[in-house]
C-alpha cells in the first residue's frame, strides 16, 4: 500500500535505519507513530518532521511496555496500517564466550519483542488490513564469526516471519521480511559484548537512507522479502551454495579482538 496518509509504527527510529525511515514514511505522506528508549532523540527527529508524529517512548524488550505503545497508538488513531519492526542490539562475542545475560537482553529486543508487538497489534491491523515489515539482516541467512549470537536473534526472526506470512494469509495483513546488509550507522559502536571482531575485507556499506527507500518500496510493493542492495542477496546466494568455501574465505578474513579490559 503507498504510505501516503497511512497509519506508520516505526521501533527502533531514534537513529540510524529507523530514523531514517521515519523521514522516508514522512515525505510520503504517513501519519506516524515513534518508538524508541530515548525519548530526547525521538522528540528531536519528530521536530524535524512534517505531520506532527506521535513520539511513545518504548523499551522494546519490556512486553509492558509495548502493551503501551498499542494503547496509545490506538487511543489516538484507532487502528495501524504498517509496522516497521527496525528496533534491535548488537551482540559481538565468540560462541564459546557469550554471556547468558547478554544473548537474552538482545533476544528480548530483536525476538520476543517483535513477536510481542505482533501479537499486541494483530486485532488493529485485521480490522482495516495492514502489513508487518520485519527489519532482519543477511547475517539471518549467513552468519559470521564472532556475531552468532546476534546472527540467532535474526534467523529466529526470519522463521517467525515465514510461519506468521503463511498463518496470515487470506486475512488482509502483508508480512514482508527485509534483508539489509553492512550499513553506515553507529550500530556497530553499541553492541554489547567482550570485544570486536576484526576483518581483514570489507564490503561496501549502504546509507541509512538506502535502507529506508528499500523499506518504503517494501511498503508500497508488499514482497515477501526485499533486499537493500544487489550485491548482499548475490553473497547471501553464493554463501549458500558453496558452504564450505564459506567457511575457509570467512576463517581467513576474520579473528577476534578482546576488548583491552579483557
Amino acid at each position: 500500500m503507498h504510505p501516503n496518509g497511512k497509519i506508520v509504527m516505526i521501533t527502533g527510529a531514534s537513529a540510524g535505519i529507523g530514523a531514517a525511515t521515519a523521514r522516508a514514511f514522512a515525505h510520503a505522506g504517513a501519519r506516524l507513530i515513534l518508538a524508541a528508549r530515548n525519548a530526547d532523540q525521538l522528540q528531536a527527529l519528530a521536530h524535524t518532521l512534517p505531520g506532527k508524529p506521535l513520539v511513545i517512548p518504548t523499551d522494546m524488550g519490556d512486553p509492558a511496555a509495548i502493551q503501551q505503545l498499542v494503547a496509545q497508538t490506538t487511543t489516538a488513531f484507532g487502528t495501524i496500517d504498517i509496522i516497521v519492526q527496525n528496533a534491535g542490539v548488537g551482540l559481538a562475542a565468540p560462541v564459546a564466550d557469550i554471556d547468558p545475560a547478554a544473548l537474552q537482553q538482545i533476544l528480548a529486543v530483536n525476538l520476543l519483542g517483535p513477536i510481542a508487538l505482533t501479537r499486541a497489534a494483530l486485532p488493529y491491523l485485521r480490522h482495516g488490513g495492514g502489513q508487518i515489515i520485519f527489519i532482519s539482516s543477511v547475517v539471518g541467512l549467513r552468519a559470521l564469526p564472532y556475531l552468532g549470537g546476534y546472527a540467532a536473534t535474526k534467523a529466529g526472526l526470519d522463521r517467525i516471519t515465514e510461519a506468521l506470512r503463511v498463518e496470515l494469509r487470506g486475512k488482509g495483513v502483508a508480512v514482508t521480511l527485509v534483508r539489509p546488509g553492512t550499513t553506515r550507522t553507529d550500530f556497530t559502536e553499541h553492541r554489547i559484548g567482550p570485544g570486536r571482531e576484526r576483518r581483514q575485507i570489507q564490503v561496501r556499506a549502504v546509507t541509512p537512507e538506502q535502507v529506508a527507500q528499500a523499506i518504503v518500496w517494501a511498503a508500497i510493493r508488499e514482497p515477501r522479502v526485499a533486499y537493500v542492495s544487489v550485491w548482499d542477496r548475490l553473497a547471501v546466494m553464493a554463501s549458500l551454495l558453496t558452504p564450505r568455501l564459506t567457511d575457509w574465505l570467512l576463517a581467513r578474513s576474520f579473528s577476534w579482538e578482546p576488548s583491552s579490559s579483557e
